[in-house]
């Protein structure tokens, strides 16, 4: 069985012949669904990593080590832009066994153009050694089925089935919000209907009539002398 040094090793020699550079968070995701689906593949891991659940998913401090070394044997920093270490840096791939090395390349061949939460969702709630575990336990990985067959990463969406049954509660809130909305369209219809009657009109028609009869009143103007300005407010 290959050193957990070496898978990881041959999985950045197949990320980097796909033109392409994972940051440490895919990197530790493809080590961990590659020990998923050799599972459903073979009963067994992989690597020999101790998998359990830290923080959000699965992480052990072994898969840290390995990145490191990496690094440190290629020269290159794990948040180095993907471009500058696909052209520079060179990983021969170790001699894996035909079942790892194919598993890898599908895992990556999924993975490496979409969106990172793609691969988070998969590996957090659609493998069984999450969906069973609590908060900082080791991964179990034998409730895994062993079906010979690799999982399904991204499901076709479901058929629109033929029928659907609206909540109860919903459909209350839906019936409701339906009354009110049809009182509110009646009573605009009996507001424009009364806006068209005839004694609408005839009381617009006064309302006019009064504003335009209003007279103004004629400005007053004078002048004032110093001697009764000085005058007022005396005794």
């Amino acid at each position: 069985m290959p050193a957990n040094i070496e898978i990881a090793e041959g999985l950045l020699s197949v990320c980097l012949r796909a033109d392409h550079k994972p940051g440490k968070i895919q990197f530790t995701k493809y080590l961990y669904l590659l020990d998923y689906c050799h599972w459903r593949l073979t009963g067994q891991k992989a690597t020999t990593l101790p998998w359990r659940f830290y923080h959000y998913g699965p992480w052990c401090e072994e898969a840290e080590t390995c990145m490191a070394t990496l690094a440190s044997r290629y020269s290159f920093g794990w948040r180095e832009e993907e471009a500058a270490i696909v052209r520079s840096v060179d990983v021969a791939m170790p001699s894996l066994g035909l079942t790892t090395k194919s598993t890898i390349m599908r895992i990556v061949d999924t993975f490496k153009d979409r969106d990172l939460n793609v691969l988070l969702d998969f590996a957090y709630s659609q493998t069984e050694p999450m969906a069973t575990a609590k908060r900082g336990d080791v991964l179990d990985f034998s409730g895994i089925p062993v079906d010979r067959s690799m999982p399904e990463f991204l499901p076709k969406a479901a058929a629109t089935p033929a029928t659907y049954e609206v909540h109860p509660e919903r459909k209350r809130k839906m019936e409701a919000f339906s009354t009110r909305a049809e009182a509110l369209r009646q009573k605009a219809k009996e507001r424009m209907a009364f806006r068209d009657s005839d004694a609408y009109q005839q009381a617009l028609g006064l309302v006019t009539e009064e504003l335009a009869s209003y007279v103004k009143m004629p400005e007053m103007q004078g002048e004032m002398t110093l001697e009764a300005a000085d005058g007022l407010g005396a005794d």
